[in-house]
């Protein structure tokens, strides 16, 4: 049984104002190489409105928030390289190059390093903070589409989507370690709170696997249907949430049991929790943000944004 304990270029306008800080999504537009997209999309979840988007580089993929809530972390897959934006100001501050096409970022829970999964040439890079200074390759599964760090900061674990692998890294020296099946195309994954487990979602299967990360050991998957591409959790919340088909999935973390699916009215990719952990900011394929309250189920005003958004990051409140 898996110890679940519930504890998890350049802008010229600034994206945020100090009155919205802590309010605030991105979010990642899908594009492909016939019609790269530069930039991410910007949304004040408090009133629901459109900010001015920030221009990342060519193919923004992912992004993580450092943890004092200043700065966003972003992959720019068609240039390999992972820029730094800073949040008051929405401009990139910093690049620096990484693996092949990066399509995942985590941030330690120190902020002193940032791993960087490189779909394209199976790696890991470390990233040094605040430096921006990239470090030795680590080569993982192939495919990696998602990277995780603990909050204990000793262990990260990577998605190997081609292999239906996880591979754990030993922190802060950056071993691998065995791989662990999970599922037939893992997409995303989460750590919880206390370090002990690890939820992984299988697009192939609309399963989530979870992984005992003390014996490194996967325990008996999850149905949640829909393809899932995305998982979250407040921390400190009893429920992790998956995104997939057109629902949100709760995943109650004492007896990794699936709860109601909670519709959202569109294709639901990524997502991200806000609100103190009510209120699930999901990705919507027909171009827009959905507000979906997980306690009532009740879909709140949307945001149109365009495009094919993916991935969605709300920093926290800078300290």
């Amino acid at each position: 049984m898996v110890a679940l304990a519930a504890v998890t270029a350049a802008c010229t306008t600034p994206a945020v104002t100090s009155s919205q800080r802590g309010s605030v999504a991105y979010v990642v537009n899908l594009a492909g190489r016939a019609d790269p997209g530069t930039s991410l999309a910007v949304v004040d979840t408090a009133t629901s409105t459109a900010l001015t988007p920030v221009t990342t580089g060519t193919l923004p993929s992912a992004m993580a928030a450092t943890p004092d809530g200043r700065d966003l972390l972003v992959t720019n897959q068609g240039i390999n390289q992972l820029a730094e934006v800073s949040i008051e100001t929405g401009v990139v501050v910093h690049r620096v190059t990484v693996g092949l096409e990066p399509d995942a970022v985590a941030v330690s829970p120190d902020g002193t390093v940032a791993l960087v999964a490189n779909f394209g040439d199976g790696t890991v890079t470390p990233v040094s903070l605040p430096s921006m200074k990239a470090g030795a390759p680590v080569t993982v599964g192939r495919q990696p589409v998602a990277v995780a760090i603990a909050p204990d900061g000793k262990l990260a674990m990577v998605a190997n989507y081609e292999d239906g692998s996880v591979t754990p890294l030993a922190l802060p020296a950056l071993t691998p370690e065995p791989p662990v099946a999970a599922g037939l195309e893992p997409s995303s994954l989460l750590i919880t709170p206390n370090s002990a487990a690890a939820l992984v979602t299988d697009f192939e299967t609309g399963q989530v696997t979870p992984i005992d990360l003390v014996a490194m050991r996967a325990a008996t998957a999850i149905p949640v249907g829909g393809n899932p591409t995305g998982i979250a959790l407040w921390k400190g919340a009893l429920s992790a949430y998956v995104s997939g088909g057109n629902t949100v999935t709760p995943i109650d973390l004492l007896n990794l049991q699936a709860g109601a699916p909670l519709p959202v009215g569109t294709e639901a990719q990524g997502l991200a929790m806000g609100d103190q952990g009510r209120v699930a900011w999901v990705a919507g394929g027909n171009g827009t943000l959905v507000p979906v309250n997980v306690t009532t189920g009740a879909v709140g005003r949307t945001v149109r944004i365009g495009g094919q958004p993916t991935a969605v990051v709300i920093p926290p409140t800078p300290s």
